[in-house]
């Protein structure tokens, strides 16, 4: 390891404020820097403690699933899981917690999965579902992915704490 001199730190620290070091160092860590993609979905609980299921055109091995996507640059996870549900199912959710954020693979992506509560709302179904049901915690569809599984089971372990704690 290379022990820099404090001058010669401050000193390239000074450059960098140039503006054309600058647009220079930012173009060289979009070139050089790994970029993940990332993926959202949200259980979704109804008043009845049933989850919202998909049936996603695009799954074919693993149709059902929970509501999610893709983020778009510069969006947040929070705005972007709901905004996917929003298209995928015309309803609106209020965001309670995260359950799990990971790594996945095939593609590989950071999965993030959030808890929900559904709002007032009519179904309807954009051109990337099939179909969409209520189904209870003991009773899903499968087979599922790995990562909405375990989203699942988180969902269910914090729902269960929310029913044991006194409020």
């Amino acid at each position: 390891m290379v022990n820099l001199s404090i001058e010669w730190k401050l000193g390239l620290s000074r450059l960098l404020k140039l503006p054309l070091l600058n647009h220079l160092m930012r173009w060289a860590i979009r070139l050089i820097i790994p970029r993940h993609r990332i993926g959202v979905v949200v259980v979704v609980m109804n008043e009845s403690e049933q989850v919202l299921m998909l049936r996603h055109v695009f799954h074919p091995y693993t149709p059902w699933g929970l509501p999610g996507g893709w983020l778009d640059r510069q969006e947040s996870p929070e705005t972007g899981v709901l905004r996917e549900l929003k298209e995928e199912t015309g309803l609106t959710a209020v965001l309670q917690t995260v359950l799990l954020a990971r790594p996945q693979e095939n593609p590989a992506h950071i999965g993030i999965a959030y808890l929900a509560q559904l709002q007032d709302g009519t179904l309807q179904l954009n051109s990337e579902i099939i179909e969409a049901s209520w189904f209870p915690f003991d009773n899903l569809p499968g087979p599922l992915l790995p990562f909405h599984h375990d989203a699942l089971l988180a969902a269910t372990a914090v729902h269960h704490q929310k029913t044991l704690s006194p409020t």
